[in-house]
């Protein structure tokens, strides 16, 4: 979502935009999501679109290099005109998905892992859904500390049926996305895309030039850390029994051990063994042995 001003739209087609209360508005689902809202007396002009908004080149992703051709979509619709250079120059980002695609093969393993494998669950609630996609959202009191990271498969997403018009507008299949794994954080205000990105100003120009990995970042924040615990066989013994009792959920298993210890223990360490233990049953042969924290970080430290 763009908020910038009214000066840098024209030739507007009034029989598209629909005028209430001296606002102009333009709203269209599909083959791709667009809203263009014109406030003449404030001279406020906000725009907000998905990355379907580039048509063919959808798999590219909104970037430094793809931004112009979001416009010059937006501009062929023949709605009105909006001056890229001015809003790309002065136009702010209230709001954005930051999105990358990794190639993954085993997308509903890796979300399994994460998801057992969870630093604090305290800290991040971590939702597994029944079709694979893995949802982790930072549990915060204020909006600038929240955040929020999705990861799923976008081989299946794209091929649902809502996406159809959109396949068929531009000659899209969904294998086109074969074994690509979305991974995309949500930011909902200008303080938290400032933090996220590490930037002073929210003008598009400096969100799409930040050179920060802030989806491996969050990533290396929610996931614990490395361990190989030492532990003897009754330990191993017990360990296994209270994985059993809390349906081998990583989540439950720190909400009954966390009342049995001081307040100020790390849970963290507390669970290491537990969550090794799980990673074994669930991994067994040696090839999966290879850290799935280490792939995972190694698909997004360029992203």
């Amino acid at each position: 979502m763009i908020l910038t001003n009214t000066a840098y739209i024209s030739n507007i087609q009034n029989k598209a935009f629909v005028c209430k209360k001296g606002v102009l508005t333009y709203t269209q689902k599909i083959p791709f999501y667009l809203a263009i809202t014109v406030k003449n007396r404030r001279k406020e002009l906000v725009i907000e679109f998905m990355g379907k908004v580039l048509g063919k080149r959808y798999a590219e992703l909104i970037s430094s290099q793809t931004i112009k051709q979001c416009f010059d979509n937006i501009n062929a619709l023949g709605i009105c005109y909006l001056d890229y250079e001015k809003i790309l120059n002065d136009g702010e980002v209230t709001s954005c998905d930051i999105t990358t695609d990794v190639d993954c093969a085993t997308i509903k393993e890796m979300n399994r892992f994460m998801r057992n494998n969870i630093r604090s669950y305290r800290l991040f609630d971590a939702k597994l859904h029944k079709n694979g996609n893995l949802e982790i959202t930072k549990i915060a009191d204020t909006n600038e500390a929240w955040k929020k990271l999705t990861v799923y498969n976008k081989e299946v997403e794209i091929g649902k049926y809502t996406n159809r018009s959109f396949r068929e507008a531009y000659d899209i299949s969904p294998l086109d996305f074969h074994n690509k794994c979305r991974f995309e954080i949500r930011v909902n205000s200008e303080e938290q895309l400032r933090q996220t990105l590490g930037i002073k100003s929210t003008i598009l120009k400096a969100v799409l030039s930040a050179n920060v990995t802030p989806i491996h970042d969050f990533a290396d924040e929610v996931l614990s850390p490395n361990t190989q615990t030492d532990i003897t066989a009754i330990q191993q013994y017990r360990i296994e029994l209270i994985l059993k009792d809390c349906d081998y959920d990583m989540q439950k298993v720190e909400a009954t051990l966390k009342d049995k210890y001081a307040e100020k223990t790390s849970m963290t360490k507390i669970l290491n063994p537990y969550r090794e233990a799980l990673n074994r049953r669930n991994h067994p042969t040696e090839q999966n042995k290879v850290g799935w924290r280490d792939k995972i970080m190694g698909m997004l430290v360029s992203t």
